[in-house]
């Protein structure tokens, strides 16, 4: 869009802007830029400097003011404002605002974002006001992802915010500019076919673009402004709020099964972003998100004739200060010029020692030595020494007031000065309290500052990280962690969705970390010394808060002896439910434990009676079995006693029938038959007895059968 002119009309807005900011802001600069200059030492009128250098007297700058401004921002440095994220609607998550949140750390660890908070906070103590700003930049140059960074502004006077910003935060501002004077040659190199000026002739006295181009440098400028249009905004039946983005919208949103419940009108915010020289635009795009990506820290403000009035603490103290300065130049200035202590004696007593006399004021001689009398012969005194006149004393007490009075304007009092003696340490945490409050304003308007800028970031974070990676989570604790967002599952749903819901920022101030690590071993060692229940439930968190080497280890140990200790701080499971869960797990394996001991112990008494039936039974069976061997061999003898007087038997038939035959002299076949008779006879009486063996074999028959005699 171009002017009459011919001219970008965002050029045009930019100088007009530009200058607007200079008329408005004309005096708190000048007097702004006189602080910066003082606090560092240019403390003397130039025109007061000027005369006592040509008259060769000493222009002393003691700056106290410098210790001072060191005394608020390093209070600051220690208790860091810290950004918390909190779930607004049902849409949003405690765990999600729990990852958002540690985002928000690794954005400002990656980034060194106290670097910037500092350097702004220090600004705004010295003159009144400072910046930093929130940027986007790819990862890499062969990635599309972006991060995003917090980056410093070491010089606020290269920022015209705008003058109809009231708000503290600076969260109300339409427009603001950021400029940068670059030689032409830097220039050419960044942007080889843009203008630089060469040709540029000032038109008139009035013309304000030969502020931004000279012979050698050219001004750049970052322009941010907020654009505004009409639309109507309509409200959907799933509770979802829309503008209309074309011809379709309401065929997509009956396509989609939704009807519009309710309507409005209203308008788009945009901002807009474009670097430019006064000549033409070099870059421009649309931010993605919906504040000026700015952020001002103030110090002291207060409206006089309309016109808001900056100012830091540098400001009303530099009449004291210079008081000062003057006043112990005087001090000095008088002993300088004072005359050394001389020596007194007569005329002549020097005589044959003038040399030793006359550097008595300048070498340590051992001996000083003297005549008695002077150039007359006549006797005199000793030398004595003429001792000067000391400073005065007024000078002293007018440099004493006039530090007394520059501590009351800064509002911090010397500790050395405070009531000393037997206090309390309640009594002294309660004076160093008050001496913080005086200028606690500073720290109050940084932390607005702050949640500001985390507002900006969690605007941004939906936008910038819109798809699934990974990132670095940073916790309350410093301890990094890694964390998938935007991921989707196998059944669609989105885990650690960081584009859904609305958050809120809170913001956490008091000691840092460390700090709060420390207090809490000196308030929990005194429970835990006299308790040792609570030392078993919470030992771990004792020493995790410790700082000697080891103590990490010894809370791991004492944590896995503790399951109420296993929280897994990213489960869906709230904390609570998961400590009762532990806790009844805990009871539970107890109850476990004391039913195997008592299953144990039945099963011991079950062993000692199994034991002692075994053993009742193996006696038994000894001496069944010794029944059963003695039965056994009583039976083989009966056999045995059988066949022998079976073969005896037919042995002495046989005799008898052979003695028979040779008296009667039978006939031989009737002897042979008579033999075969007899041994079939013994063979029934051996079968005989080998089943009555058999019969009576088991021991625990009891009775025993008589053998058939012949």
């Amino acid at each position: 869009m171009k002017n009459s002119s011919g001219k970008d009309q965002r050029i045009t807005d930019a100088i007009k802007f530009w200058g607007l900011v200079n008329d408005a802001d004309s005096t708190n600069r000048a007097e702004a830029l006189n602080d910066i200059k003082f606090a560092a030492g240019d403390q003397w009128p130039v025109e007061i400097q000027n005369s006592r250098n040509v008259e060769a007297r000493p222009c002393l700058t003691i700056n106290k003011i410098d210790s001072y401004i060191r005394q608020v921002t390093n209070q600051q440095r220690q208790q860091r404002p810290r950004i918390k994220v909190h779930p607004v609607n049902n849409l949003a998550d405690y765990k999600i605002a729990q990852v958002i949140e540690g985002m928000t750390r690794h954005i400002e660890v990656n980034s060194n974002a106290d670097t910037a908070y500092d350097t702004a906070f220090d600004y705004a103590v010295r003159m009144g006001w400072g910046y930093w700003r929130i940027n986007t930049r790819y990862v890499s140059e062969d990635s599309f992802d972006q991060e995003i960074y917090i980056d410093t502004i070491d010089n606020p006077f290269t920022v015209y915010f705008d003058p109809n910003s009231i708000l503290p935060d600076g969260s109300d501002a339409e427009r603001c500019l950021i400029t940068t004077i670059m030689d032409k040659k830097v220039f050419r190199d960044y942007y080889p076919d843009a203008d630089d000026g060469g040709n540029f002739v000032q038109r008139s006295t009035g013309d304000d673009t030969a502020a931004w181009i000279t012979k050698e440098d050219i001004r750049i400028a970052e322009f941010f402004y907020i654009e505004r249009e009409r639309a109507k905004l309509y409200q959907l039946s799933d509770g979802s709020k829309m503008f209309a983005d074309g011809d379709r919208f309401f065929e997509r949103v009956e396509a989609a099964g939704l009807t519009v419940v309710d309507e409005r009108d209203s308008f788009r915010k945009a901002v807009k972003w474009c670097k430019m020289t006064a000549l033409e635009i070099l870059e421009e795009k649309t931010w993605a998100g919906k504040f000026i990506p700015v952020v001002p820290c103030y110090g002291a403000q207060v409206i006089v004739d309309d016109k808001r009035k900056k100012y830091g603490l540098v400001r009303f103290a530099k009449d004291p200060q210079r008081m000062y300065n003057f006043w112990r130049t005087a001090m000095t200035e008088s002993v300088a010029l004072a005359p050394k202590a001389k020596w007194l004696l007569a005329e002549g007593q020097d005589e044959g020692h003038e040399n030793e006399w006359a550097m008595a004021n300048i070498k340590s001689s051992p001996v000083l030595r003297y005549k008695q009398k002077d150039i007359e012969g006549q006797p005199a005194p000793v030398p004595s020494r003429l001792q000067p006149e000391g400073p005065p004393q007024g000078i002293m007490e007018a440099a004493g007031a006039i530090s007394a009075d520059l501590q009351m304007v800064l509002g911090i009092v010397d500790p050395n000065q405070l009531p000393s003696g037997n206090i309390s340490g309640k009594a002294l945490a309660g004076q160093q309290n008050q001496v913080d409050l005086s200028n606690f304003h500073f720290y109050d308007n940084m932390t607005r500052s702050i949640r500001h800028t985390g507002k900006i970031l969690l605007d941004l974070i939906p936008k910038i990280y819109d798809t699934e990676r990974v990132m670095r989570i940073i916790g309350s604790d410093g301890q990094p962690d890694m964390t998938t967002i935007n991921q989707a599952n196998e059944v669609g749903e989105v885990l650690n969705d960081v584009t859904v819901g609305e958050y809120d920022v809170v913001m956490d101030t008091g000691p840092g970390f460390q700090s709060k690590r420390q207090q809490a071993v000196e308030a929990m060692m005194p429970l835990l010394t006299s308790n040792q229940e609570l030392f078993n439930i919470a030992g771990d968190l004792v020493f995790r808060n410790m700082d000697f080497p080891g103590a990490d280890v010894i809370a791991d140990r004492l944590a896995s002896m503790n399951p109420m200790a296993n929280i897994d701080e990213k489960s869906d499971i709230p904390p609570e439910i998961q400590m009762r869960l532990a806790q009844s797990e805990k009871q539970l394996q107890e109850m476990q434990q004391q039913l195997q001991a008592a299953q144990l112990e039945i099963n011991n008494r079950g062993q000692v009676a199994l034991i002692k039936e075994e053993g009742a039974n193996k006696r038994k069976l000894m001496d069944v079995t010794q029944k059963a061997h003695s039965s056994e061999l009583m039976n083989e003898s009966i056999v045995n006693q059988v066949n022998v007087k079976a073969v005896t038997s037919q042995n002495k038939t046989e005799i008898d029938a052979i003695v028979e035959l040779l008296i009667h002299r039978m006939d031989t076949d009737r002897l042979m038959q008579e033999i075969d008779k007899r041994n079939l006879d013994q063979n029934e009486f051996t079968q005989f007895a080998s089943q009555d063996v058999a019969d009576q074999s088991s021991p625990f028959m009891g009775g025993e059968q008589q053998m058939p005699m012949q």
